[in-house]
């Protein structure tokens, strides 16, 4: 499991979703708040002084 599917998980959980009988309007939603829930996750490690992303 890639670290975008944990979060897009750990995200559908804490709203209460399932995402296999999800419709499309509530999987849009759950995409949304993802991308933001995984901005927040890359702004808090490059504030991470010792933390040296990968370069490829």
């Amino acid at each position: 499991m890639t670290t975008h599917d944990s979060i897009r998980h750990w995200v559908a959980q804490q709203m209460h979703l399932d995402i296999g009988t999800a419709e499309q309007a509530e999987l849009a939603r759950l995409d949304a708040v993802t991308e933001a829930a995984e901005a927040g996750y890359v702004r808090m490690l490059l504030r991470l002084r010792d933390y040296r992303p990968q370069v490829g």
